[in-house]
């Protein structure tokens, strides 16, 4: 295993914590992204969409990558062992680049800035740490 393939399974482990956390104590999850489940009793539902979005998405994607990554590791990182991080590397900075955007453009419907500025550079380095494997690759 090289140094690129620890990285990326450790900030992996990481997410499928946030995944696990989520999946049991969605008022948890609630809480992280700052968003409540439908006060409408009518439309029920809020916590089902914590634990299967911020839990059970969030597990079980990170879990597989990190054991594609454990299967298919080698000394020297292939081809085959980059390309596995690439899709839920490319997530987490998007969700960065989103949450960008957001800052620029929603100031006003935003309460206030909060934490989004700590999240930005906080999901791109998690998704370039997730993609550690492919990086040691092109360098």
């Amino acid at each position: 295993m090289n140094i690129g393939e620890i990285i990326s399974l450790v900030t992996l482990l990481f997410g499928a914590v946030l995944g696990l956390s989520a999946m049991f104590s969605p008022a948890w999850a609630s809480k992280i992204v700052r968003l409540v489940e439908d006060p409408d009793p009518l439309r029920p539902g809020g916590y089902s969409e914590f634990r299967a979005t911020y839990g059970g998405l969030f597990l079980f994607s990170h879990l597989m990558t990190a054991v594609l990554i454990l299967n298919l590791g080698s000394a020297e990182p292939d081809i085959l062992t980059t390309l596995v991080v690439l899709p839920l590397a490319t997530g987490w900075i998007g969700a960065g680049i989103g949450r960008l955007m957001s800052l620029v453009f929603d100031r006003t419907k935003n309460r206030e800035a909060g934490l989004i500025p700590v999240w930005i550079p906080m999901e791109i380095i998690l998704g370039l740490a997730i993609a550690a494997p492919f990086l040691q690759f092109l360098l």
